[in-house]
């Protein structure tokens, strides 16, 4: 479906609309009628196991519950609409890798996350705490018999809503939510509630420490750009991404054509405009990633980069998570401060495991 996490996402604001085939949808179809076929059977065998009282229990003993059978359900609000869904954290199928990584700054495993986005920066945080599988049919994901199935609101993924409930409840949270909202919404779901406020409030103790530095340093209220260059298309990022409100947080302002909400967040800018939109004190370039090498948005000269604040960041800036915002904020120190370096594949997991263990002391 998709290649990489930013040719996925910015495909939201040129492609939305043609997301898949015919083909495409027919197999899903095919797969989605024998997901929920195997589901029932699945089902159907597993209530007759339990009910069956074993030679060494009494027949009046219950049957265990599952974790989510215990927690009882809980009323929710997604990019679907309002649905009742159990409350736990066991056997959760997570579609992306973003969800994959809230999962985990929850303290909650995913039985599965799938690869979807390819991101090469997130991959190595899921390899080394969970199961990463490459994205696959909806048949694969029945196959894996999840109790819960979590994902992004990315069109791809609402579009097989409903074969998705077919093998277990679903929860899509709105990707144009704030972060914080998004983590609230799954901690609920996974009654991780407490984890979720904590994770919340380190990343904004964090912010609110940065945003006293930019301030010392004469830089709040001055403009900041960040923009990519995806091929020889222009994107900025906007206010919805986790980069546009960070940068917001901290006191810089944008430009009115970077502040729109549009195309979830990510706004295209024509080539002969970029000069401009870019001739502020601070730019930030974020690497497009197209499979087998990255483009600087700096790279055919459009940005001009004397007398500015200006670097080349990672994919992370559209990860809306708590691990996205991290990242974020440990590159704009690097940016800015010229305190280590901008997050890469390598120290992927020295950021998580940063992160966590800040979590943990607070």
């Amino acid at each position: 479906m998709t290649t990489r996490a930013l040719a996925a996402l910015l495909a939201l604001a040129l492609f939305a609309a043609a997301c898949g085939d015919s083909d495409a949808d027919d197999a899903s179809s095919e797969s989605a009628s024998a997901s929920a076929s195997a589901s029932s059977s699945a089902s159907a065998s597993s209530s007759a196991s339990a009910s069956a009282p074993s030679e060494e229990t009494e027949a009046t003993e219950a049957p265990p519950t599952t974790a989510a059978e215990s927690a009882g359900t809980i009323s929710v609000v997604d990019v679907i609409g309002e649905k009742e869904v159990p409350v736990g954290d066991q056997d959760i199928y997570a579609l992306d890798e973003f969800m994959g990584v809230l999962l985990l700054t929850l303290g909650v495993e995913p039985a599965t996350t799938a690869a979807f986005f390819q991101d090469t920066l997130l991959q190595p945080v899921l390899d080394a705490n969970s199961t990463l599988v490459e994205a696959g049919s909806v048949e694969a994901v029945a196959a894996t018999q999840p109790e819960l199935i979590l994902g992004i609101g990315h069109p791809n993924l609402i579009e097989l809503h409903d074969e998705y409930t077919g093998i277990a409840p679903v929860v899509l949270p709105d990707f144009t939510a704030t972060w914080q909202d998004q983590t609230r919404l799954i901690a609920q779901v996974v009654d991780k509630e407490a984890e979720g406020e904590a994770a919340i409030a380190a990343v904004e103790q964090r912010v609110a420490e940065l945003a006293a530095e930019v301030e010392a340093a004469g830089l709040a209220g001055q403009e900041i750009s960040i923009i990519q260059n995806f091929g020889g298309d222009y994107f900025a990022y906007g206010p919805t991404t986790i980069s546009g409100s960070i940068v917001a947080d901290l006191g810089f302002v944008r430009s009115e054509a970077q502040s729109t909400a549009d195309n979830f967040g990510f706004i295209p800018i024509a080539a002969e405009l970029v000069p401009g939109e870019t001739d502020v004190p601070v730019v930030v370039g974020v690497l497009a990633d197209m499979g087998d090498f990255f483009v600087s948005a700096f790279d055919d000269g459009l940005i001009l980069t004397d007398d500015k604040i200006t670097g080349d960041v990672g994919g992370a800036w559209a990860t809306n998570t708590a691990l996205g915002a991290w990242i974020v904020l440990d590159d704009l120190e690097a940016l800015l401060f010229d305190r280590g370096d901008v997050a890469d594949a390598g120290s992927a997991i020295e950021r998580f495991d940063d992160l966590i263990a800040t979590i943990e002391a607070s």
